[in-house]
């Protein structure tokens, strides 16, 4: 049975997609041991064995590969200079390229740096790998993890959506097939390289010690609101103009630790009011992200409202989105979806909580976490956060073509906020 690309269609070809986890690894690992655990956690994942096929029809789905595509270098770059200059170097999924690893060696400590197309998972996943990774460094047997996506079979029937979306993704799809094209791998790299042509990524970050954490989660149970909400607040308080958040949230409802893409997104809409309080405009946030995860149709729209759509179409969007396809039918979605035009979310938040993975795996240990999560062309701010048991950490990821200064004030003026 053949794993098909569905509700994760558009990542297919979208240029910036790439979730970055940078961990310190306790514990005086050599780099080759360290190596050959990344190694042993490739294979023990489908997902890491597996190239993107891509039929002459737009038909894409996962091939189970004999030899992983994955890469791992031991190098001393800084970690920032790895992610500029690999982001430039389009991932060659159809290869099996799904992800790329550096163990990054200095005098005093072992870093690793692991760059993952969404396609291998989402960013749950990545965390699952680093754990699969430092089991097999302990010297622990780990098991073979089968792809697992996330398809209607999967979803409750209370989730399913009203006729007029279906009915609206027909139009849509009757429209499109008047002049129907379908786009090849010459076109995924082409995309990739006009988007990186003049641009980079710039990272900052901020560290939480655990009191820290302690203090804010105090803050937000006397708010009565989850830290999520107050982070949200924070930022959104920092630039009054963004009003429009989006959230990715976890869809595995039987806890599975495979690598694959099982999350699903709400966003909410909320302009920060001056007028009222910083606990008044909080209250207001949690209150809209609760009533999104409470209903199962806006929980799940995203999974199944996307597949309604001719995959092809879905496709066209970031192409139309670049100017690389003059299609009307195109255009028109790309602005529905927030790609283009003003309905472009202002700010992205994803926040992986408290990852579910030990801190400590016999002699060894992670340490300074820090999760990046990838631009992606429907979302202008791009806030990742996770928390392990030394802290939290929280990473605003934005291009070279912003406004670097005014960025930074953006970032600080949120971390204030807190």
């Amino acid at each position: 049975m053949k794993n098909f690309i569905s509700s994760e269609r558009v990542d297919l070809f979208e240029p910036n997609i790439y979730i970055q986890f940078l961990v310190k690894i306790t514990g005086d690992p050599t780099a080759d041991d360290l190596m050959k655990a990344v190694k042993e956690a490739f294979l023990a994942n489908e997902s890491t064995m597996s190239k993107i096929v891509l039929t002459e029809d737009g038909t894409a789905f996962y091939e189970r590969m004999s030899e992983s595509g994955c890469s791992v270098t031991v190098t001393q770059k800084d970690w920032e200079v790895l992610i500029r200059e690999n982001e430039k170097l389009a991932f060659q999924i159809d290869k099996g390229e799904m992800m790329r690893v550096f163990i990054i060696t200095s005098d005093d400590e072992i870093r690793m740096l692991i760059m993952a197309h969404h396609l291998v998972g989402d960013g749950k996943s990545v965390a699952y790998f680093l754990e699969d990774v430092m089991r097999a460094l302990s010297g622990e047997k780990i098991e073979y993890k089968p792809l697992h996506l996330i398809n209607e079979d999967l979803l409750p029937k209370e989730s399913n959506l009203p006729p007029f979306y279906k009915l609206y993704a027909r139009s849509f799809n009757r429209k499109w097939r008047r002049n129907r094209c379908t786009f090849n791998w010459e076109d995924y790299y082409h995309i990739h390289e006009v988007y990186w042509r003049e641009k980079s990524s710039n990272i900052i970050c901020k560290t939480f010690s655990v009191e820290d954490v302690d203090k804010l989660r105090i803050k937000a149970q006397k708010m009565g609101i989850s830290v999520n909400s107050l982070l949200t607040t924070a930022f959104l308080r920092a630039n009054p103009e963004n009003g429009c958040i989006g959230m990715p949230v976890d869809a595995r409802n039987d806890h599975n630790r495979s690598m694959a893409n099982q999350a699903t997104g709400i966003s909410v809409d909320h302009y920060y009011s001056e007028k009222l309080s910083f606990e008044e405009n909080a209250g207001i946030v949690h209150q809209k992200v609760h009533k999104k995860l409470d209903s199962p149709v806006f929980r799940y729209f995203i999974l199944r409202f996307l597949p309604l759509f001719d995959p092809a179409l879905l496709d066209s969007i970031l192409f139309a989105t670049y100017d690389l396809c003059d299609n009307k039918t195109s255009a028109k979605l790309a602005e529905v979806m927030g790609y283009k035009g003003g309905k472009t979310r202002e700010l992205g938040i994803t926040n992986l909580i408290r990852l579910d993975i030990p801190d400590t795996y016999g002699s060894y240990g992670i340490k300074n976490v820090l999760f990046v999560p990838p631009v992606v062309s429907y979302a202008k701010h791009i806030i990742g956060v996770v928390t392990t048991g030394d802290g939290m950490r929280i990473s605003y990821h934005f291009m070279s073509d912003q406004d670097a200064a005014e960025e930074k004030k953006f970032f600080e003026r949120a971390m204030e906020n807190l």
